[in-house]
């Protein structure tokens, strides 16, 4: 599996190199137009932008996985999108959308310019609650409290600070749900998962003397919102996963932390219905 993982970054390094020369000699923009090419799937994976990825450990993993920054990002995202597919692929047919493959950046901008990020408050887990709860709630129903106004603000001549504590998350809205459409009539899809945000942080609750020590877990952090063909969310919220300090080289994070992050959207979504 280690091997498989290493051949297909080295082979999504040299894509990379080669496309961006190829770029660097063009002298006329490409129009972005949706792939034609043959793929039948349920599900389709939307990679995260470039510009929605952050990580506090690039350094470390550039310098051990030899490559610059600018590659290993985007093989990260394409292969955060490919394992999030592939743990969908156990109970759906499912795919990556073909334009992230094609090497061009404007073929996603069309997809990224149709949506709108947002930073909402992460919803709440259901609870399960027995009949008798549910009914002791209706005959002892009592008038929900309001809650305090949230945010710094005026209030009787004074200025009141009241934070949002509650924990937020980047979401998605479809602004045009056209390229849906499209994407449904060439390639089937009726649900599509959108990679919205991916982080690598430290934990708040590490002491400095660890973080000296290098002896403290990562926390991968991935946002994702999921829609249907008319752009209407079903599943939204964020998955996260511990990954060990020493964890720099991709193989592991790839071939295995981001499978796992896949199952756990998957359960997420099974939940929701």
């Amino acid at each position: 599996m280690k091997k498989l993982v290493t051949i297909s970054i080295a082979l999504f390094a040299t894509v990379f190199s080669l496309t961006a020369q190829e770029d660097s000699y063009t002298t006329t923009k490409r129009r972005a137009q949706l792939s034609s090419d043959t793929m039948t799937v349920d599900l389709m994976v939307i990679p995260a932008n470039s510009k929605m990825y952050s990580s506090y450990f690039d350094r470390q993993m550039t310098e051990a996985n030899k490559m610059n920054f600018e590659v290993m990002r985007d093989t990260l995202l394409a292969s955060l999108a490919a394992q999030v597919a592939l743990a969908f692929n156990d109970s759906i047919p499912s795919g990556v959308i073909l334009e992230s493959k094609s090497g061009y950046p404007e073929d996603m901008n069309f997809v990224f310019e149709s949506i709108e990020y947002k930073y909402d408050l992460l919803p709440e887990p259901k609870k399960d609650e027995s009949t008798i709860n549910r009914w002791k709630k209706k005959v002892y129903k009592k008038e929900p409290k309001p809650e305090p106004r949230k945010g710094t603000y005026m209030e009787g001549g004074q200025i009141v600070s009241n934070p949002e504590t509650k924990p937020r998350y980047t979401n998605i809205a479809v602004l045009n749900s056209d390229f849906l459409y499209l994407l449904n009539k060439r390639h089937n899809a009726t649900t599509f998962v959108f990679i919205n945000h991916y982080e690598m942080v430290i934990p708040t609750e590490v002491s400095q003397i660890d973080i000296q020590s290098d002896n403290y877990p990562r926390i991968i952090r991935v946002h994702y919102t999921i829609v249907d063909v008319e752009g209407k969310q079903i599943n939204s919220g964020i998955v996260t996963l511990n990954s060990s300090s020493y964890d720099d080289k991709l193989d592991y994070l790839i071939g295995t932390s981001f499978f796992e992050l896949g199952k756990s959207i998957r359960s997420n979504l099974s939940e929701s219905k």
